[in-house]
């Protein structure tokens, strides 16, 4: 069931590069703010052009505002409701795109893949979601999380699951990392820093960058592989440890260092 609760805001510009990310004819913005009473329980990401933001609330309905760039045609709805899944697409016929803010239950899933565009996810269950141009934000994540950038930077923080977080050309920051679970970072292009609360098992790799992995004390194995640049660390190699603390850097220098 849907409510609409916001009235429809349409801007005209007066020319089409006036608007911000809006070209090839694209000269107007139109935001809709809309209510789904059905509990929401997974999210499906899909589409070539927009931002997605999903934060979490106590409430069982989901509230979307859609912010819609045209070229002043009032588009069909680009989202979908099937049982407990909203699909969002971000692509909503010829110059046209939609970015998203949803406020969903807590727990909710969030999963799919945009083309371009930013895609930011705060307090939801767990993540697997994939951008080819745009970077990913992550932030006070209870469940797993697998998150790709093709070019873009990933921002994680505050993860309490186990984590796979990958960029081709790009850097990744994961700060107060808390789970201990198994971290899993790896950057083709760009540098990787971690700063892990709990001892975890972490393999990190960097083919063109830097590694820097902030971990507490304790026991780990160690594992490094660095081509021309150069290894720290202030821990001892302990070949019994549960955790694994595997490091490849091929251009850079690699650093693991406790607090």
């Amino acid at each position: 069931m849907n409510v609409r609760v916001g009235a429809l805001i349409l801007v005209a510009a007066a020319a089409a590069t006036a608007l911000t990310g809006c070209g090839n004819g694209m000269g107007a913005k139109l935001t809709y703010n809309d209510t789904e009473k059905t509990k929401i329980t997974d999210i499906v990401l899909s589409g070539g052009s927009g931002d997605v933001t999903v934060t979490t609330g106590s409430a069982s309905e989901t509230h979307i505002t859609r912010i819609v760039r045209s070229d002043g045609r009032d588009p069909a709805k680009s989202y979908q409701v099937s049982g407990g899944t909203l699909s969002l697409d971000t692509t909503c016929g010829r110059n046209c795109s939609v970015s998203y803010e949803v406020e969903a239950p807590a727990g909710v899933k969030v999963g799919g893949e945009l083309h371009s565009g930013a895609i930011a996810l705060v307090g939801v269950g767990a993540a697997d979601v994939k951008v080819s141009s745009g970077d990913i934000r992550l932030e006070r994540i209870a469940g797993d999380v697998t998150a790709r950038a093709t070019s873009g930077s990933i921002d994680a923080h505050a993860l309490s699951g186990a984590a796979t977080l990958t960029v081709t050309s790009g850097n990744i920051e994961g700060l107060e990392l808390t789970g201990g679970k198994p971290l899993t970072a790896e950057a083709s292009s760009g540098d990787v820093e971690l700063h892990v609360l709990q001892p975890a098992s972490i393999s990190a790799r960097a083919s063109s960058g830097n590694v820097e992995l902030i971990v507490p004390k304790g026991d780990y194995q160690l594992k490094n592989d660095t081509g021309s640049g150069d290894f720290t660390t202030d821990l001892r190699n302990i070949a019994t440890a549960t955790n694994v603390i595997s490091v490849r850097v091929g251009s850079g220098d690699a650093k693991v260092m406790s607090f």
